[in-house]
């Protein structure tokens, strides 16, 4: 799996280094480790690279304008770091997932590779509403994924199966397959609470910052609000929440001029951020 990060990374330098748009050809044979292989392997191998990059928050395109004489793969959008710090929507449990995903591929304890490309599956299987089905401990389950956290250093699945929310540890999760009908519920990511969301990850912070700014901002995450004062244009603000990467987002989106909260909530918010 290292190779498909080296692989990447060489795309991403790549195109880095070109200002045009780049042909098929010219990534295979820039690219050392997708000389060697065949039409077919190279096919493969390349799609599931751009898949990894699209999660990555960049997206090769291929561009084929009849009005122009050039023609291949341009890299569009921009990395989710980037809206980050332009302060743009995110979906930052997609960047979360992508962190811990491209930190694993480092890590020698994790060899479950299935993960990353199950990951990728689920997300679009809980963006469409699909229901999706598996193999796990030795039955076939059939479950409308709702959402993806990570925990304790492991993921893990929340779906419904016969009407009750389940968990599922998607290490042990195998021959995943994803429906054909989309839109099949109208529940929302929001509404789920996963088994583990009790009093002990309650996380109560204070903070300080500018109304308009809390007010633009406010739905990135799930939280309570248990009290506020308004002095001008700033806000002081306690509040309680159980959702540890929406909070992330927020305080990333929002910048407050003043956070407080007791160091066992700190280390629950760098553990989500770090793995």
């Amino acid at each position: 799996m290292k190779n498909v990060l080296k692989r990447c990374i060489s795309l991403l330098t790549l195109f880095n280094d070109e200002s045009n748009q780049i042909s098929t050809e010219y990534i295979r044979d820039n690219i050392s480790s997708y000389r060697h292989l065949s039409d077919s392997a190279f096919k493969r191998s390349f799609e599931r690279d751009k898949v990894l990059l699209r999660e990555m928050g960049y997206n090769l395109d291929y561009i084929n304008d009849k009005w122009s004489i050039d023609e291949g793969y341009n890299l569009s959008g921009t990395s989710i770091i980037d809206d980050i710090k332009n302060n743009q929507n995110i979906d930052f449990n997609n960047f979360l997932n992508t962190y811990h995903i491209m930190k694993n591929y480092l890590s020698s304890k994790n060899k479950n590779t299935n993960n990353i490309e199950n990951i990728s599956k689920l997300n679009d299987a809980i963006k469409d509403k699909k229901r999706v089905s598996f193999n796990y401990q030795n039955k076939i389950r059939k479950v409308y994924p709702m959402g993806i956290k990570y925990f304790n250093n492991n993921w893990y699945l929340g779906a419904e199966d016969d009407k009750k929310l389940k968990t599922y540890n998607l290490n042990k999760i195998n021959d995943l397959k994803i429906g054909n009908k989309s839109e099949l519920h109208n529940k929302e990511y929001k509404e789920i609470k996963f088994s583990w969301e009790n009093i002990d990850y309650l996380i109560p912070i204070k903070l300080n910052l500018e109304k308009d700014i809390y007010l633009i901002n406010k739905n990135v995450f799930n939280h309570s609000v248990i009290k506020k004062n308004v002095d001008n244009n700033l806000l002081k603000l306690e509040i309680n929440t159980y959702d540890v990467n929406g909070l992330l987002k927020f305080l990333l989106l929002t910048n407050p001029k003043k956070i407080t909260l007791k160091k066992k909530h700190k280390t629950l918010l760098l553990e989500a951020l770090n793995g």
